[in-house]
C-alpha cells in the first residue's frame, strides 16, 4: 500500500516599504509532502530547511538586500543605490519629442470626476520563483498605483485648470538610464511622481502624490493600462507599451528642464 504522506506548508512575509507611507506585504507560500516513512525529526528539519529557502526568496523578490542571522532574524540594509552620473555630465541628447502624442506641450482640460469602479487586482504576487510582470498592479495600495500609471500612459503632463492657468498631473524625475538622484537620507527619489491632486479628478482618493519606483526588471510596470481621465474602465484595457511611452516621458521632461 502507498504510504499517504505528510503535507508541510511554510508562508513568509515581508513588509517592504514601496514609497514614503507606503509599504506592501510579499508573501510565498510552498508546500511539500513527505513519505510516512519520514521520521518527526526528520520533517522538522526539512520545515526549518523550506523556511530559510522561503524567507530568502520573498527579500530576494522584494528588492530588499539583507542578512539572516544564526536564529534566523532578518536584519535589512538600506537598498543599493545608482551610482550618480559623473559630474559635468549632461543627459544624452533626446530626439525630438513627437508631435501630437500625450506629452506634447499643448495642454487638454481636465477630466471631470467620474465614478468608476474600483480596479480589482489579479492573481498573488508571488508564485513564482521569478517574479513576472502581472496585467495590473498588485498588493497593497494596488488601485492608487495603477491609477497613477493609467494617467502616465495615456496623460500630459499638465492640465488646464477650471480657474485658469495649469495644474501638473505628475514630475518625470529619472534620468535617461532609468537612474534617479538621492535624498540626503540616501534613498532614491521615485522614477515618476503623480500628483494628488490629478488623482482626485479620476475619483481616486488619495492624500498625498503617488511616487512609482520601477524595480529590476520593470516587474511592478503592469502590462495592460486604460484611459480612466477620458471614462474607459478596467474591461477597456490595452497593452502598455512601456518602453516607447517611457522614451517620450523622458523627451519631455528633458525639454522642459
Amino acid at each position: 500500500m502507498q504510504d499517504s504522506g505528510t503535507t508541510v506548508s511554510v508562508t513568509f512575509t515581508q513588509k517592504v516599504s514601496e514609497a514614503p507611507y507606503e509599504t506592501a506585504d510579499y508573501t510565498l507560500t510552498i508546500s511539500r509532502t513527505y513519505p510516512d516513512s519520514f521520521t518527526e525529526d526528520a520533517i522538522s528539519s526539512e520545515v526549518e530547511s523550506m523556511f530559510h529557502d522561503v524567507k530568502m526568496e520573498v527579500l530576494r523578490q522584494a528588492g530588499q538586500e539583507f542578512t539572516i542571522g544564526e536564529d534566523e532574524r532578518v536584519m535589512r540594509t538600506l537598498k543599493s543605490g545608482v551610482s550618480r552620473p559623473a559630474a559635468g555630465a549632461s543627459p544624452a541628447p533626446a530626439a525630438p519629442a513627437p508631435s501630437g502624442g500625450p506629452t506634447q506641450q499643448s495642454v487638454q482640460a481636465a477630466p471631470q470626476p467620474a465614478p468608476q469602479p474600483a480596479a480589482q487586482p489579479s492573481g498573488a504576487p508571488m508564485s513564482q520563483k521569478i517574479y513576472p510582470r502581472t496585467d495590473f498592479c498588485l498588493g497593497k495600495s494596488a488601485d492608487e498605483r495603477q491609477a497613477a500609471w493609467n494617467l502616465l500612459a495615456f496623460q500630459p503632463a499638465e492640465w488646464a485648470a477650471d480657474e485658469g492657468g495649469t495644474m501638473k498631473v505628475y514630475d518625470v524625475k529619472e534620468h535617461a538610464d532609468g537612474t534617479t538622484d538621492q535624498t540626503k537620507t540616501g534613498k532614491n527619489f521615485p522614477n515618476f511622481s503623480v500628483k494628488a491632486e490629478a488623482l482626485q479628478r479620476i475619483g481616486v482618493g488619495v492624500a498625498r502624490d503617488v511616487g512609482l519606483w520601477i524595480n529590476p526588471g520593470d516587474s511592478n510596470v503592469p502590462l495592460k493600462v486604460w484611459d480612466v481621465a477620458a471614462g474607459q474602465s478596467q474591461a477597456q484595457a490595452v497593452d502598455f507599451k512601456w518602453e516607447s511611452r517611457r522614451v517620450e516621458l523622458q523627451q519631455y521632461a528633458y525639454g522642459n528642464r
